[in-house]
């Protein structure tokens, strides 16, 4: 049987696996499933349609599957819901928003980690592997990648996509699509490759070709189009990295953000500019 706190509401269309811990003043509302080894520690909100999968673990205060925030969305129509996967964490006051269209529920993969009040509006779609710091923010209709990390307090606009092993820096913004394997850092722009990011996913031995392709993509002020026809006839255009980060331009809708380099607009964050107070700011 699972554990359910006395102060706990659990609909009767629910279905919990036997060691589902519900704990005090939680309420499951609808038509939710939630899988083996998943704990609710206290004052959750869950609201079907939703599929919740296995060992997820949700702090006080977070919301799943409440209605899409957008004018157009009707409150009262369930559509496909929200769909959770295995091993995620929901740190306190974390919000999912269910979607509020019939294509597909707002997904979340496996084994990510939201952080205190980090937010996926409706519709979006989270692979596995996810970071999100506090207060990170999505918006509606958003597509992100295997092994994301958003900072602190970043926000990314509606219909973005955010490709795999790609990062975006703390109070950081976003309106138009972020290639795999990239940063946004200091000026709201693409400034390198996620090298740690990298190594860690263990593709070192790519990151050569990566960068060449980065290179002619973004530095040698190619345009766009020619810059991945060259990548595409090039020996680097068949690693499967790159094939990766070229089809992912050629598919934005939005296009992809711009390169910024990252002392660009902070001449501050340059060694140089250390030595030059040194010598009385010559």
């Amino acid at each position: 049987m699972p554990t359910i706190h006395p102060s706990a509401i659990v609909d009767e269309r629910a279905t919990l696996a036997e060691d589902v811990v519900v704990g005090p003043n939680c309420i499951i509302e609808g038509a939710v499933t939630i899988g083996a080894g998943t704990r609710l520690i206290a004052q959750c909100y869950l609201k079907g349609p939703m599929a919740v999968g296995e060992n997820n673990t949700l702090y006080p205060f977070v919301t799943l599957g409440l209605e899409a925030q957008d004018w157009k969305a009707d409150p009262k129509r369930d559509g496909p819901g929200t769909r959770i996967g295995d091993g995620n964490v929901f740190r306190e006051s974390v919000s999912i928003h269910r979607a509020s269209k019939d294509e597909h529920p707002t997904t979340i993969g496996n084994k990510n980690y939201f952080m205190s009040c980090s937010h996926v509006a409706h519709d979006c779609v989270i692979g596995s592997d996810c970071m999100f710091a506090n207060s990170a923010l999505l918006g509606g209709h958003c597509e992100v990648g295997d092994r994301v990390i958003l900072g602190g307090n970043c926000g990314v606009q509606q219909f973005c996509r955010i490709g795999r092993l790609s990062m975006v820096g703390g109070a950081e913004g976003m309106t138009m699509d972020l290639p795999p394997f990239c940063m946004i850092h200091h000026t709201k722009q693409v400034s390198a490759l996620n090298l740690i990011g990298l190594r860690r996913a263990g593709l070192r031995p790519h990151i050569a070709a990566l960068r060449e392709a980065f290179d002619l993509y973004y530095r040698r002020g190619i345009p766009g189009g020619k810059a991945l026809d060259m990548i595409d006839g090039m020996t680097i255009g068949e690693d499967p990295c790159v094939r990766e980060f070229v089809g992912f331009i050629r598919d934005s809708k939005r296009g992809v953000t711009g390169y910024g380099e990252s002392f660009k607009h902070r001449p501050w964050l340059k060694p140089e500019f250390y030595q030059q107070q040194a010598n009385g700011g010559e």
